[in-house]
């Protein structure tokens, strides 16, 4: 959807948790760590979406423990248009802890050198890319520290 000229997208995923690591993706291409999320799809639910896309780019299948809430960012893209997007966390767990990954990532996830790290959460807030996905895993620490 386009306001003004700024192009807003919205997209969910989060923070897999199991056995006290962090599942996060090394992005070698572009040598990143950052936590799976994708574009929310017409009539999907941010939920949905989230569950999705972790199983598409980890191969893991995931129930959502608790909302994390959204994080909104602007960036700007080669095409000349400048993003708005706004993207729904949620703590999960894996659904069977014996499970081995099958992705089912796209062709251009494929080229960035996708691959699952998990990580120990002061390895994770060292390695995470981005601000805001260490601050939705501090939140997420401190909820299941709360347990």
């Amino acid at each position: 959807m386009i306001a003004g000229n700024i192009i807003h997208k919205k997209s969910a995923g989060g923070i897999v948790y199991s056995s006290g690591k962090f599942l996060t993706l090394h992005v070698t291409k572009y040598g990143e760590v950052v936590f799976p999320k994708g574009t929310i799809e017409l009539g999907e639910t941010p939920e949905q979406a989230a569950v999705r896309e972790i199983a598409e780019e980890t191969g893991y299948r995931v129930r959502i423990k608790v909302p994390l809430g959204k994080v909104s960012y602007e960036f700007d893209e080669d095409d000349g248009n400048r993003y708005r997007k706004t993207v729904h966390y949620y703590l999960f767990g894996l659904i069977d802890e014996n499970e081995q990954p099958k992705p089912n990532r796209e062709d251009h996830e494929n080229d960035e050198g996708i691959e699952n790290l998990w990580l120990s959460f002061d390895d994770a807030v060292t390695r995470l890319t981005h601000n805001e996905s260490k601050e939705k895993l501090q939140k997420a620490a401190g909820l299941l520290n709360d347990d």
